[in-house]
């Protein structure tokens, strides 16, 4: 920048030099002020981006928990299912034994029979209940499956979003600190 300076007898105008200098010292002012300002926004900017980060990452722990009770549940309801349908099998064989060994006593076979008829007939309710809690509770399964990943959709996309947000307010710091440093 070309500044004219008058001349005087000692070289140049003492007035026109403190000019000068009070005029840069004022414009580095301003400049120092608006950049400071831009560094504490880009800093509000990434303390956001952080505790963001931090709330989406917790709620990712608590989703994989909540994955987890479920599993835990779905086994739990197959070794139940596994156990009632070998109780049913086990009861379908007395009945078949029963039914073979009416034939040497009439009247204790027929007190038998209707014994483990009762048996598969409570068996066979429990299994129809089981049935419609199993149905139930794989329904809520695939529900809540359903809803976690509607949520971890959306906390991608917030994530992603924020990490464009991130690398914008980064390349705008940059820009102003090379510009300081220039």
């Amino acid at each position: 920048m070309a500044v004219g300076f008058r001349k005087s007898l000692f070289g140049f105008n003492c007035g026109d030099v403190m000019e000068y200098i009070e005029k840069s010292q004022k414009s580095f002012y301003e400049k120092e002020k608006e950049l400071s300002k831009q560094v504490g926004e880009l800093s509000r900017d990434l303390n956001l981006s952080n505790e963001n980060y931090k709330k989406l990452n917790d709620e990712k722990e608590l989703i994989s928990a909540k994955l987890k009770d479920f599993s835990d549940k779905y086994e739990e309801i197959e070794r139940l299912s596994e156990n009632i349908g070998k109780l049913y099998l086990v009861a379908q064989a007395n009945a078949q034994a029963i039914i073979e060994n009416s034939e040497k006593s009439a009247e204790l076979a027929k007190a038998e029979v209707e014994k483990n008829l009762s048996a598969i007939n409570d068996a066979h309710a429990s299994l129809d209940v089981l049935r419609k809690n199993i149905i139930k509770a794989s329904d809520d399964f695939v529900n809540e499956v359903d809803s976690l990943i509607d949520s971890l959709i959306k906390t991608k996309e917030t994530v992603s979003g924020n990490s464009e947000a991130e690398i914008s307010h980064r390349k705008q710091f940059d820009e102003i600190y090379n510009s300081l440093v220039k």
